[in-house]
Parts: structure tokens; sequence; C-alpha cells
């Protein structure tokens, strides 16, 4: 029964929807909905000439909605807000509120999201002022729903995370099940898995609990059909038992009734016989066919009386076994959808299990990769030089990075001193007084598990160019340029992966510093001012339009005690603050200024502490993080 009411329903929708585009098609209505739409017009215009523009609002939205709903949108929009019009002059609000929306779904059916985002903010804005926090919610998500098509996934989470709490508020399960599942979409869109992952296992658990709800409210229905059913039941087998007991009565009733007619035919035979026979003989004739019409009278009566229980009996017994076999169909339909459901929940319990357990196989490689990475950055023994006036902030993202830093010292092998310069690369091309060290930051495309590739085949490159006995910093970005794009056949396909980094090299016993940068500057601090040099505006690797791509050379003579900062735009790019706005270069350089005379260790301290305040507000690390600190002093420094 229920099948045969769904393929009705869905019949009567196909019928619906072909009508629909039927139309559409041919650009025209209905006649008949042609007709009630005059008809709608003349009595809007009627009640707005007579000023009732509450009755002429009324039939003005019922002629815009069946244009929205016959697929005629273009013909809806103007109507509905000549009924805004007409529901401000009467203060109706929540009228307005509601057109508004309509007006926002029908853009965004149309694709036009700027104009949907229009009018479901003024929705937005009266409910508000209205104070109907379930109107507001379910604006919120109309807006982040457009938000999330044109990609603006920043503000759609944002959003969302208000309606969300909203949901949370006002207990509405399926509000916050519609939050949940655009939130892991959103999440998703943005590259965050993980909180993608997190919503989308908070809308699966809210999603089945309705689901038990609703089950429990057909368990609830199906009892109250079988209890009915029952109920029915009871009453036929009461009114069948009450039904033979009168029969019982009647069939008493005619028995006594012959009983009676014997006796009466009997006292007229007496008196009969008493009267002249020959005077009497035709009333004795009479008497006699009356006595056989009687009979025969109350014969037909005893018929018609059987015939009619004997119907009422059938029929009754009829109707029980139509309610029998109805409950009979609708226990398994029960059965039906119990097993149904509990198959899915079966099958998303297996699902659950094998995402989780696909999670722990991931992490527990990613952990793996971060020790690789770990141990293939240089030892802090490396920085001997600068080893207590340095300091190196290394925040990964997603475990391991793309972000990393590298140096070395150098030097010809007679200028080597080998207690002090253990770890320095002897470099049999230079000249005997010659050495120095180098030190960069490096940002490569991507981050997490792709960018951590990246900064493997980066930390190589640069091992082999300077052990190759390559040393100035400008040579370095071109020879590491060339061997990217050569390694990665850029000459022959779309990879477009590089590098932005920053590298130095400190020379004559720290009194120079020689800096070149793909892209990332260097900051340097000396008596209280703040130089500030740009890096070359071309990375490291990718597209290369030039016939051979050259990096300046910046020479620096260091007079004084100097701090510099060498750094990738993770920091700077960091959203956060009371208005979720990036860290930025400005805000960077003055932090720098304001602890730059402080040891370095303290510096990194100070530099971690004021980061994780910015990023209190927005919770999330955009991108992996590097910057490398370290001061010279001229007078004091030495390789």
């Amino acid at each position: 029964m229920l099948n045969k009411a769904l393929q009705k329903i869905v019949i009567i929708i196909l019928v619906f929807c072909s009508n629909a585009l039927q139309a559409q098609f041919q650009a025209e209505l209905p006649e008949a909905l042609k007709i009630e739409i005059e008809e709608q017009i003349i009595k809007a215009n009627e009640f707005e000439n007579s000023e009732d523009y509450n009755q002429a609002a009324f039939h003005l939205n019922k002629v815009a909605t069946i244009y929205w709903v016959n697929g005629f949108p273009n013909k809806a929009i103007p109507l509905f807000k000549k009924t805004i019009v007409l529901n401000e002059k009467i203060g109706n609000e929540n009228a307005i509120r509601m057109l508004n929306s309509n007006i926002g779904m029908i853009y965004t059916d149309e694709e036009n999201y700027s104009k949907a985002l229009e009018y479901f903010n003024k929705s937005l804005c009266i409910a508000r002022q209205m104070n109907r926090k379930p109107d507001i919610a379910a604006s919120l998500l109309n807006i982040a729903n457009v938000q999330s098509e044109i990609k603006e996934y920043a503000n759609a989470a944002k959003t969302l995370e208000e309606a969300h709490t909203l949901a949370r508020e006002l207990n509405d399960e399926k509000m916050l099940r519609n939050c949940y599942s655009l939130l892991a979409d959103v999440y998703e869109k943005k590259g965050n898995s993980d909180k993608s992952t997190e919503y989308f296992a908070l809308y699966t658990t809210i999603t089945r609990k309705i689901q038990r709800e609703e089950m429990r409210k057909h368990d609830n229905q199906a009892r109250k059909i079988i209890e009915d059913a029952k109920s029915k039941v009871t009453e036929i087998e009461h009114a069948k038992d009450q039904t033979e007991k009168e029969l019982l009565d009647k069939q008493q009733a005619l028995k006594d009734t012959e009983e009676s007619l014997e006796q009466t035919e009997q006292i007229s035979k007496d008196r009969k016989m008493q009267i002249d026979l020959l005077n009497k003989e035709k009333e004795l004739k009479d008497a006699i066919i009356k006595n056989q019409k009687l009979v025969r009278n109350i014969f037909l009566f005893i018929i018609f009386v059987v015939l009619a229980f004997a119907l009422l009996f059938f029929y009754n017994l009829k109707i029980k076994k139509k309610a029998n076999q109805k409950l009979k169909t609708q226990n398994i339909e029960i059965a039906k959808q119990s097993q149904l459901i509990e198959q899915v929940n079966q099958d998303l319990e297996g699902a659950f299990n094998k995402i989780e357990k696909q999670n722990r196989d991931i992490t527990s490689s990613i952990n793996y990769a971060q020790r690789i990475q770990e141990a293939m950055l240089p030892s802090v023994e490396n920085l001997s030089p600068l080893k207590n006036d340095s300091f190196i902030l290394f925040k990964p993202r997603n475990i391991v990075s793309g972000d990393f830093y590298w140096f070395t010292g150098y030097g010809s092998p007679k200028t080597l001193d080998e207690e002090n310069n253990k770890t320095f690369i002897k470099l049999h091309n230079l000249p005997k007084d010659e050495k120095g060290f180098l030190i960069s930051a490096i940002d490569c495309t991507g981050h997490g598990i792709p960018g951590a590739f990246m900064s493997m085949i980066g930390f190589n490159l640069l091992e082999t160019i300077v052990r190759s006995g390559i040393v100035v910093p400008n040579e370095i970005l071109k020879h590491l340029h060339n061997a990217v794009r050569y390694l990665l056949k850029q000459d022959t396909t779309d990879n477009r992966d590089g590098m932005d980094m920053a590298i130095c090299s400190i020379i004559d016993n720290g009194k120079k510093l020689l800096y070149a940068g793909a892209k990332n500057p260097l900051i340097s601090i000396s008596n209280g001012e703040l130089n500030y040099i740009r890096g070359d505006s071309v990375p490291v690797g990718g597209m290369q339009k030039e016939d051979q791509r050259e990096f300046s050379l910046h020479t620096i003579n260091v007079d004084s005690p100097t701090s510099f900062y060498i750094f990738s735009d993770g920091i700077t790019d960091q959203f956060g603050g009371p208005n979720e706005q990036k860290f930025g270069t400005r805000r960077f350089k003055e932090f720098l200024l304001e602890i730059h005379k402080l040891p370095m260790p303290e510096q990194k301290e100070k530099l971690e502490q004021r980061l994780g305040e910015w990023m209190k507000s927005y919770q999330k690390q955009i991108d992996d993080i590097i910057v490398v600190g370290f001061k010279i002093d001229g007078a004091k420094f030495e390789l």
C-alpha cells in the first residue's frame, strides 16, 4: 500500500515537473494559470485602490509565486519587489523579510550571486531587528551558501560559525545538520581536510540522531496503527456476537409465534365445529385461505431476516479480512524499513572505521616523514659562529613543512681551523685565506607533504651547489634556479613549482654581509634604525620568460652591532587579531624594532608569544612559518 502511494506521489511530481518544463519551453503559462493570474492582479489592484494594502500584497505575492514555481523568475522578481513596497506601507516587517529572502533565492538559482547576497543581507538585517533567531540563522545559511559559491571560503566559514552558534542555542538539530554539512564543504574547498573531516563527522552523527528520532516516530505511528486495527477487530467481533445473539432471539420468537399459531388454529377449529357446517362453509374456506397467507408471510419474513443477518455477517467478515491484510502489509513495510535502516547504519559504521584507519595510517606516515625532514635539517652545532647570537623560529603548518632553513660554513682547507671549523665545508677552489658562513630561509611552493618534497629537493641542491665551490649568494640562487627547472622538466611540462628564499653570506670575520633574495627580503637593524631590502621579484624555479635569470647581490658593511632577520611570508600573511586581518610587514617591522635589543633567544620567545596572541582569534595557521634572526658585531665576530 505504501509503495503504491509513493508511486502515485512520484507520478504527480513528474507530471507537475513535466508541465512546468513544457510551459517554460513554450515560453508561456498554461491557460488556467493565465486566467488565475489575471484574476489575482485584478483583485490586487482593487484592494490597492481601496487602500487595503494587506490584501493587495497577499494577491500580488500569489501571482509572483505562480511565476516563480512555473519557471518564470524574471517575471516574479518585479512582483515580489512591488509586494515589498505594499508591505512597507503597513509595516509588515516579517513579510518584507520573507520577500527579500525569496528574491535572494531566485538570484541564487540564476547564479547572480552579487544580487543574491544583497537581498539575503536585507533579510538578515530585518531578522536581527526583530530578534528572530531562527530566521537569523536561516539567513546566515543562505548567505554562507552564496559565499561558498563565489569562493569566499573565509567569509563563508565565519558566517557559518555564527549560524552554528544560533542553531546550538535554539537546539535546532536540522539546522545544526545543515551548518555542519556546509562547514565540511567550505573547509574542504579551503584545503583544511582536518576541519572538514571534523564537521563531516558531526554532520553524520546528528543525521543519524535525526534518523533515529524519525524511526522512533515511525515506530510510534506503526504501533498506533496496530492498536487502531486491533480496536476495530474487537469492535467487529463484538458486533458479530451481538448479531448472532439477536438472530437467536428472533429464532426463539419465531418458534413461540408458531406455537401460538397452532393454538389459535385449534381454537378456531373448535369454534367452527360449533357453527353450522352448511351455513359457515364459505367462512371456513376464507379462514383457511387467510391462515395460509399468514403462514406464507411469516415464512417470507423469516427468510428475509436470515438473509439480512447473513449479509451483515459476511460484510463484517470481509471488513475484518481487509483490516488484517492492511495490518499485515504495514508490518511487512515496517520490517523492510527497519532492515534498510539497520543496513545503512552498518554501512556507515564500516565507512567510519575505514576512514578512521586511513587517517591513522596517513598521520603515522606524515609523522615518519617529519622525523626524516628533521634529520635532514642542519644541526644547531653547525651554527657555531652564531650559536649564542641567533634564533630559528620554525612552525610547520601540517607536521611536515614546505619552509626550511639551511646554513653552513665554508673555506679553503689551509684557512680552516680543525678545532673551531670542523663542520665547515672545505673548498679547494677558494683562495687560501678565504672563508665565510652561509645562512638561508627558504619557502617552497605548497605546504604539508608536497612542500616537504620540494624542501628535500632544495636542501640537496643547496648542498651540491655549495660543495661544488659556488659561495656567492646571487650565484647560488642562479644555479639553484637552473637546477630546479632542469630536475622538474619545467621547459617541457606545466610544472611551475619553485622556491622563495633569502640567502646571506658572512665574510671578512663579520665585517661584511652579502645578501641575495628571490622575492624574500632582508631586514637589518643597527643603532635603532631599520633597513628593509627587497628581494628580486622572481622566484627560484617556475616560469621563466627571460633568456637567463639573474639575481641582484647586496653588500652590507657591518660597522656596528647589527641584527639581521630573514623569513618567509608565512608570518606576515597569518590572519588574526581583533579584526581577523593579516599580521602584515609593517606590524612585523614595528615588533622587531621593539625587541631587537634583547638577546636572540629572548627575541624568539617574544615573537612566539606575540604570534600566539595574534592567532588566538583565528585559531588556524594558514601557512608554514620560518624566521631566522642573527646578530653580528664586526669587532667581536670571528669565523
